[in-house]
């Protein structure tokens, strides 16, 4: 683990000589940069420099007084800070992670950046049922900005679907509470973008089997950025930590290898 700041990221090098361009992952709610781990290896394999950032009040990152009244914005500000040192980056952020990631690439100092499996900026309807009728016991912690933590039912039918009983319960332990305030700026769709400011290489990616940011969302989400899309079949929302974790993963360097190179659209 490293610092920046008071903001604790996990780092991975390549042996040889490091590709000019960083990536930076930023987790979603209730995660964490351990999530990261196979993705963070396999970068620095293929020769990249690559940083997991733990937001704030996020397993030791950034004290808060009060984790449940912490805003989208504030976790925008902790990239924000990341940037400052490490430069220009690949940002890749994942769930709510991957509005976080629009909201810096509004700002710029991103050279490309991955949406994946990404919360919706406002104006892209993302509640349906299978959501929905799971969201009552945690309004009052949204209403109140008080910091909450999924049920193991609903994280297992929602986030965790794809991943087999003994890793659901493994990946349920290592999960935080989050901000009850972050959360309903999701849930509501109060947080928005102007995609006439992001100006960097943009890919979205979706899952088949998302049951919290269905693959219809992020297809919406990629054609408000004019984005390259990809769907990844038998996948659901946590890709980076399901069986055959390693062909999105692919597929995402690669494209980054293109964007950088100025390709265009892949």
């Amino acid at each position: 683990m490293e610092r920046i700041e008071d903001l604790l990221l996990e780092r991975a090098s390549p042996r040889g000589p490091a590709k000019p361009v960083p990536l930076l992952f930023v987790h979603g709610m209730w995660g964490g940069s351990w999530y990261w781990d196979h993705y963070l290896r396999g970068a620095a394999e293929a020769g990249w420099e690559a940083w997991a950032l733990n937001l704030r009040g996020h397993h030791g990152s950034r004290p808060v007084a009060n984790l449940g009244t912490v805003s989208v914005a504030e976790y925008v500000q902790d990239v924000l800070d990341c940037l400052r040192v490490l430069g220009e980056v690949v940002l890749v952020g994942h769930s709510m992670g991957g509005l976080i990631a629009q909201k810096v690439a509004e700002v710029g100092g991103v050279r490309a950046a991955v949406f994946l499996t990404s919360a919706a900026p406002r104006g892209i309807l993302v509640l349906r049922w299978p959501v929905l009728s799971r969201m009552g016991r945690y309004l009052p912690s949204m209403l109140r900005n008080a910091a909450f933590l999924a049920t193991r039912a609903d994280a297992d039918a929602l986030v965790l679907n794809r991943l087999p009983p003994a890793q659901q319960a493994e990946v349920y332990s290592r999960l935080v509470p989050e901000s009850g305030r972050a959360a309903r700026e999701l849930a509501f769709g109060l947080i928005g973008v102007n995609e006439r400011q992001v100006g960097c290489p943009t890919l979205v990616v979706g899952a088949e089997w998302d049951q919290i940011t269905p693959a219809a969302v992020e297809r919406r989400i990629a054609a408000k950025y004019a984005a390259d899309y990809l769907e990844m079949a038998r996948h659901g929302h946590m890709l980076m930590l399901e069986e055959g974790w390693e062909r999105p993963f692919k597929e995402i360097l690669g494209w980054v290898e293109k964007a950088l190179a100025g390709e265009g659209r892949v």
